[in-house]
């Protein structure tokens, strides 16, 4: 995929809220218990959620700090979020345009986003808002493949030949470049219980899915119903959750 599409489609792909805050999974407890340990979070800190969806993370982690700004580009994303997150504040921004003053949030992470930013200006504008040695956090959510009917469903939905970010890549590298350090990545195994209507929404909220026009997608979707009548409800969906943690230089 060449970069403009996959701009295009990270900016156009996630226009329906609501639809992905009740159909994406969670994140692992085992994750927000390891940032919360690492960063040694409390609740004198203020932690910046970008790239916050729906808010779907933002929630989990907001237990944890005292303060949560989250920062958004998508108006459906943002209302969605400020219809179930009223002790949070949303900003219309994006990852290389961040409207937080310099030096001001303790922690910034980064839930199933950091795949469509633009990673050396994006780190640069984290850094900047950062403290000095302030904290970073990513975190993905990916099916786990290695189960076959999972393998399949993948097929089913195309993912093979039109995934728009390479699943798996080590972002080590890219991160310590930042400048960031002590760059560290962990692997967690995560489920999301579903319907089968439950699996079938959480499809259609897959970027370059969401975008087909009305032919093509239905024509994914009889493969994909094929994929989910198999399994006996409920249907438990496995996850690779991948975290990774690291200091600004």
């Amino acid at each position: 995929m060449r970069d403009s599409e996959h701009s295009k489609l990270g900016k156009t792909g996630f226009g329906n809220g609501a639809l992905y805050d009740a159909a994406r999974p969670d994140y692992p407890d085992d994750a927000i218990d390891y940032f919360a340990a690492v960063f040694e979070l409390n609740l004198s800190m203020h932690a910046l959620d970008l790239g916050a969806g729906s808010g779907i993370f933002s929630r989990q982690l907001r237990p944890f700090v005292g303060r949560l700004t989250a920062v958004e580009p998508s108006a459906s994303m943002r209302d969605s979020f400020r219809s179930a997150n009223s002790d949070m504040e949303i900003l219309d921004g994006s990852d290389i345009s961040i409207p937080i003053d310099d030096d001001s949030v303790d922690a910034v992470f980064v839930a199933q986003a950091f795949h469509w930013f633009e990673a050396p200006r994006a780190l640069t504008e984290i850094h900047r808002v950062l403290v000095p040695h302030g904290a970073l956090g990513l975190i993905w959510n990916e099916r786990d493949e290695t189960v076959e009917w999972v393998s399949t469903l993948s097929r089913a939905m195309q993912w093979d030949t039109r995934q728009p970010y390479e699943v798996g890549k080590d972002f080590t590298d890219v991160i310590a470049a930042g400048p960031f350090t002590s760059v560290e990545r962990v692997f967690i195994k995560h489920s999301q219980m579903l319907s089968r209507e439950g699996l079938l929404r959480r499809v259609l909220t897959t970027s370059y899915i969401s975008t087909m026009d009305r032919e093509e997608l239905d024509q994914l979707m009889a493969s994909v119903r094929k994929v989910a009548d198999q399994p006996v409800e409920p249907i438990l969906l496995p996850y690779v959750t991948t975290v990774y943690t690291a200091r600004a230089s």
